[in-house]
């Protein structure tokens, strides 16, 4: 299992990670998209470690 947030600049960058995670990656678990002032705060919480070079590829700020 594996958790992290992103902090991203609009919900469609976010959504478009969403789309990444769940039907390329095949992420399975949960996702919550919270709005914030001027940004989206995408967490994840993943039943599989995502690899660094995936991680890497994530748009966003990890926080």
């Amino acid at each position: 299992m594996q958790k992290f947030s992103l902090m991203l600049d609009s919900e469609q960058a976010a959504r478009e990670v969403m789309d990444l995670l769940w039907d390329k990656w095949g992420v399975r678990g949960e996702m919550e998209l919270v709005p914030m002032e001027g940004h989206y705060k995408l967490d994840v919480v993943s039943e599989k470690d995502l690899s660094p070079q995936q991680m890497e590829k994530l748009p966003g700020k990890r926080v």
